[in-house]
């Protein structure tokens, strides 16, 4: 029966393990020294060798002729260890054995001397799935074990272990293995069982693999049953429905260009293709930060790269934090869905609408000016270098132009403004008669249904802007949206008619909507904080309709918001 190769080439001593030199150190020191703790608590990422190091250290424990700290691998308890046979060793995985009643039949056979080895040791594996009562029965045991008995704790979520069990524990911290590490490691696979590889193809492996060896010959093994000759990079893309970073960065020329269509149409391809959407936003996220970093830090890079040297004018820092934080709070959700490519399309959108007003709002953050080549050159060198990407055409049509501040107070009379002003002091008072955070929570997810109205050119403008805030506070039907700058509330306020109309056709309810800047929402919560009971509902004594709808008020208001809008893209 074949056996895998994750199997076949797992460490049967520590010189086979790779990258955690410290941990391997420290454990050969203790038996060197005579320093067997009575219990050792092993952490990190999976697939990083937690329970390999387990298995040898408890191998050299009881080696019957240990020679130089290597297990001879020849005697009963070496063969049976190996063989999973070993009666003394005992593995355990807390997973499926996760009861108070498996670790009390733990703690009834601890008195029990070990059979045939020095040592009875117990590997108990995800040991943080064990329940509240299961560790509370191994605390005594573990305060006062009896001298024959070790325990080995794995786990990858240490902040799940009480600290009652951590205290009584020596804590070892598995670390990533580096993709160096991971390449010169798959590099001595192929080379044994005569896998033909290319180095791209490893490379590649090792940044999927995320610093997990395993994971990382698993693929190995998946990519040599899917090749039929030389694995290539373009095999690896297709096990793990990825794609190489041209297209990736063809992704991101489409964004920092606000070419929307394009972009759509390459994330509906490679969901016919079976591309994995996750793993294509990660990439995503890994290049933005790419970027950051060579517009912040270039000599941290070996050479200039001509792609960086073309998009690094077309956003700002401020947009790449926000891209970067947004997309990776989208990740998470998506592990929770099956509609993965919607919400990465509606976050592109978002992304798109977000050049059109966010870098316009803000003050850029300047970007290092390279001083070795020109920035024309540069754009050559990489329109030559990647013949099916037009970067030049494409900066050329994006460069952002300077644009007086947008003043808000000129669309509506003096008048108007007072009355604005007075109706926003009612529903803010209105919105926090009766607060509820519970209230937020489910109508914040009732929220995230608007998003859908992202892709309707008739809707794309007014949503964009709404998700640009937050909801911060709901009572009844009265709501307070908070945005970072005071132009985007007032934006949202000139608007109140539309976007509650909005609401009504969503919801068939209708609320009373209105927005403040991040400033005034502070001063509004402190005031709220001290006397909580001063505020009482109040009957709105104004019309929204008669401020907001007055045809020279509605004209300019439109012209405003084209303004904080300029270039939003188009829908056909």
């Amino acid at each position: 029966m074949y056996q895998a190769l994750y199997r076949k080439y797992r460490p049967k001593n520590f010189e086979d393990v790779v990258g955690q030199e410290v941990i391997i150190k420290t454990l050969t020191n203790a038996i060197k020294y005579d320093k067997v703790s009575h219990a050792y608590l092993f952490t990190g990422p999976r697939g990083t060798g937690k329970t390999s190091i387990a298995k040898i250290y408890a191998k050299i424990l009881n080696c019957e002729h240990l020679e130089n700290l290597r297990p001879c691998e020849k005697c009963t308890s070496c063969m049976q260890i190996n063989n999973n046979q070993n009666i003394d060793v005992i593995e355990i995985d807390a997973a499926s054995n996760s009861g108070v009643g498996e670790i009390r039949e733990i703690r009834n056979k601890v008195s029990l001397v070990p059979s045939n080895s020095k040592y009875k040791i117990y590997i108990i594996d995800e040991v943080h799935m064990l329940t509240k009562e299961a560790f509370n029965a191994l605390l005594k045991t573990l305060e006062e074990p009896p001298s024959h008995i070790i325990f080995i704790f794995a786990t990858t979520e240490l902040h799940k272990i009480p600290q009652t069990i951590l205290s009584r524990c020596q804590k070892f911290d598995f670390k990533k293995i580096s993709n160096k590490q991971i390449v010169d490691r798959l590099t001595y696979i192929s080379q044994i069982e005569n896998i033909k590889i290319t180095k791209e193809a490893l490379e590649e492996i090792a940044v999927l693999a995320d610093g997990g060896l395993r994971d990382s010959v698993g693929m190995l093994d998946q990519a040599v049953s899917y090749s039929d000759n030389e694995i290539t990079l373009q095999d690896i893309h297709d096990i793990n429905g990825t794609i190489d970073q041209l297209e990736i960065r063809k992704m991101l020329e489409d964004l920092f260009t606000k070419n929307l269509v394009s972009l759509l149409e390459k994330i509906e391809k490679y969901e016919e293709e079976g591309k994995n959407i996750i793993k294509i936003s990660q990439e995503i996220i890994e290049e933005l930060k790419n970027i950051i970093l060579y517009c912040n830090a270039k000599d941290f890079f070996k050479e200039e790269d001509p792609y960086y040297e073309s998009v690094k004018h077309l956003v700002n820092n401020n947009q790449l934090y926000n891209y970067i934080r947004s997309l990776s709070e989208l990740v998470e959700s998506m592990k929770n869905t099956s509609n993965q490519k919607i919400l990465l399309e509606i976050e592109l959108v978002k992304m798109v609408n977000q050049l059109g007003n966010i870098s316009q709002l803000e003050q850029p953050v300047e970007l290092p000016k390279t001083n070795h080549v020109s920035q024309a050159s540069e754009q050559k060198k990489y329109s030559e270098s990647q013949s099916t990407v037009d970067v030049t055409d494409k900066i050329e049509k994006s460069k952002p132009t300077s644009k007086k501040e947008i003043d808000f107070t000129s669309t509506l009379s003096e008048e108007s403004m007072k009355e604005l002003e007075a109706l926003k002091k009612i529903r803010i008072n209105n919105a926090l008669v009766s607060v509820s955070q519970k209230t937020r929570n489910q109508f914040k997810e009732k929220l995230e249904e608007l998003k859908e109205l992202l892709l309707n050119p008739d809707y794309s403008k007014l949503i964009s802007l709404l998700f640009d805030g937050e909801l911060k506070s709901i009572s009844d039907k009265n709501i307070i949206f908070v945005y970072k700058t005071s132009l985007l509330a007032d934006a949202f306020n000139l608007e109140l008619i539309s976007l509650e109309k909005i609401f009504e056709e969503k919801f068939k309810e209708h609320y009373r909507l209105i927005a403040v800047d991040e400033t005034e929402w502070n001063t509004i919560k402190n005031e709220y904080n001290k006397n909580k009971s001063s505020h009482e509902y109040q009957e709105e004594t104004v019309d929204i309709h008669k401020i907001l709808e007055s045809q020279e008020n509605t004209e300019n208001k439109k012209n405003i918001i084209d303004e904080l809008f300029d270039n939003i893209v188009e829908y056909e």
